[in-house]
């Protein structure tokens, strides 16, 4: 949710906070149907004050509440269930709000209502996360409320429920201000650092039917990092949230800018941050620290198809050394204060895992050369699903026109494990070969005519399983590829061929059809044909290329290949092959 609301200045005594800011949603604003019902909320009574100056906020298009409709006899009509503001009454009194759910019985329900929609819930347990990482900005996603149960009669299309209820914040806020000439940094920075004696964000949980229950907090830091791509200075507020409690202790800060950091400061803080309250603090910014040495890592491209949620980055000895959480300007430091080892960490490679909502992925990093008191500044890109270019493949003799494979009997169909080779293991393939080292492999398919008729044999190539996907995960991918083809003995004969993909695991064998059987393609899911596969092409020449989608690709999903040789002649055989190259594997948008 975005800001509706001009923030007056606050007093220093804690003071309520305000309630919704606009999410970025990109559903539309649902239209009402017959299937539809929803409720009504009084703006007066729902809404609350932001300071002494009456400053307030309305709901906005995108707002959703979590609702729960607990029946007289105990059991729920609906649990958590997303209910979308739709529209304002006349003169913005009352915010409605709707959804789709079951006809409900006629009766009286105890209605429990949260906001925003929790990361998860267990049965009227409700957690919320505040992260590490914020913005700055003042985000309606951590302003959590809860309402207090209100009765009434059962939802219905008309007339709309009146729900009589007051939400109450959850949450404590901090409003810092940079006062005008204490930037002493010089210039706009960009990320705030603050450590706190306390630990102050992390997983709350809190009970829907009971707002005076006291939180649960696990999963919880004493530190939070303000990092905006607009950045902050002098005269500029920055906004967090923090988990209430009392914070008794040193807290400590810095910023950055562009790449050089400040000194830290540090200064003694007693305070009780209350739930719905707002602490304001006053913070002047340290000059710049004349000695360390930075490594600045900066994500240049996002192949993976979804945005990470945080990455972790692993030395050449697998010393962690760092997680970090995506922002905005995709920059991520590590810094050395004082003496520096430049030399150990010289060329060496390091391991960078990304973890998104769907997949965990990883790449690497060399960091060239390193010096003291420097700055050094290094790209990477978070990486495909999937991909292979085929690069480490050896030239191998091929089972599709010559060696122990090619004979019309079931032994021209025998799948091998390709990792002998040089690829990833997990590669397996059926008349297989590759005709030059470090280029595309290649799948053929064959024809053996006589008088009577053909027998054919096809061939297969299996990748290794989508291990890049979580566990218990599934997501639609797009693959991609580049392929050409070729053929022997003579031009009666025609390639089809097919991509898809199969959960079968090991290696797996292509087929031969019996005799006069153009038998359909087996032992693969999903097949889209691949069309305009050329006759005389080679496998450092791939002119086509080809896109297909995969729904519910979970870690258990492998992608395949089939090729077969369809044709007549009097007598003889046929050979058709496709070379494939370059497979890239992204979620889906």
């Amino acid at each position: 949710m975005k800001n509706l609301i001009k923030i007056a200045s606050l007093a220093l005594v804690a003071v309520v906070a305000v309630s919704c800011i606009r999410e970025e949603a990109s559903t539309p604003s649902v239209s009402l149907p017959e299937a539809e019902v929803g409720f009504l909320l009084p703006e007066d009574v729902t809404r609350t004050s932001l300071d002494p100056d009456g400053k307030t906020t309305r709901w906005a298009p995108g707002d959703k509440l979590a609702v729960w409709a607990r029946g007289v006899d105990g059991s729920y009509a609906f649990e958590n269930t997303q209910f979308m503001l739709h529209h304002y009454s006349e003169e913005f009194s009352k915010a409605y709000f709707a959804s789709t759910i079951a006809p409900m019985a006629e009766g009286e329900y105890t209605y429990m209502l949260s906001y925003p929609m929790p990361n998860s819930v267990n049965g009227t347990l409700a957690t919320y996360t505040i992260p590490t990482t914020q913005t700055g900005e003042y985000d309606g996603r951590y302003d959590i409320m809860l309402a207090e149960p209100t009765v009434e009669g059962a939802l219905t299309a008309e007339p709309k429920v009146e729900l009589n209820t007051i939400m109450r914040h959850k949450m404590h806020g901090i409003k810092i201000t940079v006062p005008e000439g204490r930037n002493l940094y010089g210039q706009r920075f960009y990320r705030l650092e603050v450590v706190f004696p306390n630990d102050v964000v992390g997983d709350m949980t809190i009970d829907v039917s009971d707002p005076t229950e006291t939180p649960i907090y696990t999963n919880t830091s004493n530190r939070i990092v303000v990092e905006s791509a607009t950045g902050f200075d002098a005269g500029d507020d920055i906004w967090i949230f923090v988990l209430p409690g009392t914070v008794d202790g040193d807290v400590s800060y810095y910023v950055r800018g562009e790449r050089r950091k400040s000194n830290t400061a540090t200064y003694s803080l007693t305070r009780e941050m209350k739930e719905g309250h707002v602490t304001p603090i006053n913070m002047a910014i340290p000059v710049i620290y004349p000695y360390y040495t930075s490594l600045m890592l900066s994500v240049d491209q996002n192949n993976l198809g979804e945005d990470f949620n945080f990455f972790d980055v692993y030395d050449s000895n697998g010393t962690h050394m760092g997680k970090f959480e995506r922002n905005a300007k995709n920059q991520y430091f590590i810094d050395y204060e004082g003496e520096f080892d430049a030399d150990q960490y010289d060329n060496t490679t390091w391991r960078v895992v990304f973890d998104s909502d769907h997949a965990i992925v990883e790449t690497s990093i060399n960091l060239g050369d390193m010096t003291d008191y420097s700055e050094h500044a290094r790209w990477m890109n978070v990486p495909y699903l999937f991909s292979e270019n085929f690069s480490s493949l050896a030239k191998y003799d091929g089972d599709y026109t010559g060696g122990p494979y090619t004979s019309t009997s079931a032994a021209s169909t025998a799948g091998r494990d390709l990792s002998q080779y040089g690829v990833t293991s997990g590669w397996t393939g059926a008349r297989t070969g590759c005709d030059a080292a470090g280029t595309a492999i290649l799948v053929s398919g064959r024809t053996d005519y006589v008088i009577a008729g053909a027998t054919r044999a096809y061939g297969r190539l299996d990748s290794p399983a989508m291990s890049a996907i979580k566990e218990n995960k599934d997501v639609n991918v797009t693959v991609t590829f580049d392929y050409g083809g070729s053929r022997s003995g003579g031009s009666w004969a025609s390639a089809v061929a097919r991509a898809g993909y199969t959960t079968t695991q090991g290696v797996l064998n292509g087929y031969a059809t019996q005799f006069n059987n153009n038998a359909a393609f087996s032992g693969i899911d999903g097949a889209v044909e691949i069309k305009n596969i050329p006759t005389s092409g080679s496998a450092s020449s791939l002119t086509q290329s080809m896109t297909y989608n995969i729904e519910a690709c979970t870690s258990s999903h492998r992608l395949s290949w089939h090729i077969g040789s369809l044709g007549k002649t009097f007598i003889g055989n046929g050979y058709q092959w496709i070379y494939v190259d370059n497979i890239k594997v992204q979620i889906s948008k």
